[in-house]
């Protein structure tokens, strides 16, 4: 990337070829917006139970077989989309815009915050912000991850937590190897490969990348 500050956009009604891996979540937020047009289109939401306290109801689908109950949605600055079988816990704070997959549990208290998407079968907790999660991961408790981008299978230790901005607010670089990435970003976090686990209370700096089935002590 050298030092360029990339622009992201969306251009004729399609969506650009991603070809770095760290462009994933920078790119979030204009993708959930684009994919709910398509998820939505000619489709009608399940009824929104009356338990859960609810801003821009227009902008939220949720598919037949979620529940979702006692729950914050805001979809205010962004659309909130959760697939069947999805399951929103009491307590749950969503903001969008924010995709949650198919078979995918929000636990108690979560704070998630846009542009997050929680693939399919992940469990998630705890405070998350602009983070894409691919299938089957885990970040079920307490701590914070943000600006991340999470592989399958993943799992993260209780208390596990990730730092995402440099205590001089100074631009974020990736080191992978001998190669060196510079993103542009005041924002990055942990970029997580398939498979890769940390235990209970890992702190992780800032701009970190950790590879496939690693285990993080």
């Amino acid at each position: 990337l050298g030092d360029a500050k990339p622009v992201y956009r969306i251009e004729n009604d399609r969506l650009p070829l991603l070809d770095f891996f760290l462009k994933i979540n920078h790119l979030n937020k204009e993708a959930l917006q684009y994919d709910f047009d398509i998820l939505t289109k000619g489709k009608v939401s399940m009824a929104i139970h009356p338990s859960n306290g609810v801003i821009a109801p227009e902008n939220i689908f949720i598919e037949e077989g979620a529940v979702v109950r006692h729950a914050i949605l805001n979809a205010e600055d962004g659309p909130i989309f959760i697939a069947k079988n999805a399951l929103i816990m009491e307590g749950a704070c969503l903001r969008g815009p924010l995709y949650i997959g198919e078979n995918a549990t929000v636990k108690m208290n979560a704070a998630i915050y846009g542009a997050t998407t929680v693939g399919p079968k992940c469990v998630v907790g705890g405070e998350i912000k602009n983070v894409v999660f691919f299938g089957n991961s885990n970040k079920g408790h307490e701590g914070y991850l943000g600006d991340a981008v999470i592989g399958e299978w993943c799992n993260f230790g209780a208390g596990t937590s990730c730092s995402n901005m440099k205590n001089n607010v100074g631009d974020i670089d990736y080191y992978l190897g001998d190669m060196y990435f510079a993103t542009g970003q005041k924002k990055a976090g942990v970029m997580m490969g398939d498979y890769s686990r940390t235990a209970i209370n890992t702190s992780i700096n800032t701009g970190t990348i950790i590879g496939v089935s690693a285990h993080v002590f």
